[in-house]
Order: structure tokens, then sequence, then C-alpha cells
């Protein structure tokens, strides 16, 4: 199924990958990745990144929005570095033009758990939420052949 993932900008949404398998907060019509604090409006999913595409980018391997920036992943090998924080959407240093910063999403619903993400929030401590994080990078960075980046700090 396509999803379509908008970003919010602000380190409020969520990190997508191609081949990561994790659980993902979707719109309730399961149309939009949330984004914000959806609080009771989203639907945990545990799915599997198949494909991300962009209009004007084309196929991406990834986009991360951990921290100030976020960095796309495009599969010709470059990355592309967007100002998520004092000026959302500008792209830092490169020859390349967005005018529309959706995306379209390809994912395999593997299970449907029932919860939203304010439930999954009060089941997890912090140690176990930050454990998760450190779990995720770890896959982001295998997943997108990285040993080392900016957003790993």
């Amino acid at each position: 199924m396509i999803v379509r993932w908008k970003p919010q900008w602000y380190e409020l949404d969520q990190s997508i990958v191609v081949g990561d398998v994790d659980l993902f907060y979707l719109s309730k019509d399961t149309l939009y990745f949330a984004n914000g604090f959806a609080g009771d409006n989203d639907c945990e999913v545990k799915a599997k990144i198949l494909n991300i595409n962009h209009l004007e980018l084309g196929d991406i391997k990834g986009i991360i929005t951990i921290g100030l920036d976020y960095s796309i992943y495009l599969n010709d090998g470059n990355t592309i570095i967007v100002n998520a924080e004092e000026s959302p959407g500008d792209i830092e240093n490169s020859k390349y033009v967005v005018r529309e910063w959706g995306f379209d999403v390809e994912i395999n619903i593997i299970e449907k758990t029932g919860l939203s993400s304010k439930e999954r929030l009060k089941m997890l401590d912090p140690n176990e939420n930050k454990a998760l994080q450190q779990e995720r990078i770890k896959r982001y960075k295998a997943l997108l052949d990285l040993t080392e980046a900016d957003w790993d700090r």
C-alpha cells in the first residue's frame, strides 16, 4: 500500500528507511504517516518500508529526521540536508530544488497493533525509549550503509 509522508519539520516526523521493519504511526485512515503530537489520532502498525519516491527527487533510500536538519538519502548516493528548524524546507548547499515535500511510501503492513502513539509512549519508560532509539539508529546506519552520520551524536 502507498502511504503519504509529508514533513511537519521541527523533528516532529518519523524517520523512514527502505528495508526497515518497525512500528510506524499512520493517520486513522492509513493514508498518511502521522506527525507531530497526534496522540490518539493515529494508529500504530508494524510495517516494512518497501520504497520511497518523490516526484522531483526520484527514488529515495531513506529520510532521517533526527536533529535540526533532515537527511534525505537518494538512490544515486547523494545526500540532501534540509533545514527543519530555522528555515524549514531550505536545502543546504545543493543543486536540488524541491517545490513540494511530499513523498509516496510503499509499505507492507505486517500487523495493526490497535495502539496509538500516545498509548505506546505510556507503555515505555525513558530507558526503554532511549534503547529503542539507539536500536533504530543502528538499523538506519546499516540499511543506509553508513559507518558514521551527523545525526548520530
